[in-house]
């Protein structure tokens, strides 16, 4: 007897739907992993990236970035 259905033909409908449930939570630990090692790797790029950019040019690319918003800002007013 199963314990989800009550009959004892439907041990192998509950053997099913418990080894698609596992591979569901596999799948999704999966995917949730590798988007998190793409998002750490793409990020720590980014930062390398920007990085290499603001040494070579001499000029920092956030304050730039930041005067050019506040000027924006304030020639909306």
């Amino acid at each position: 007897m199963g314990l989800i259905f009550k009959t004892p033909s439907d041990d192998a409908v509950e053997g099913t739907l418990r080894q698609l449930h596992m591979a569901n939570q596999v799948d999704r630990v999966y995917e949730r992993t590798w988007g998190w090692v793409k998002v750490v790797f793409f990020s720590c790029t980014a930062i390398l990236i920007t990085s290499g950019a603001e040494y070579y040019i001499h000029e920092s690319l956030w304050e730039n970035t930041l005067l050019y918003a506040l000027d924006y800002i304030i020639s909306l007013f």
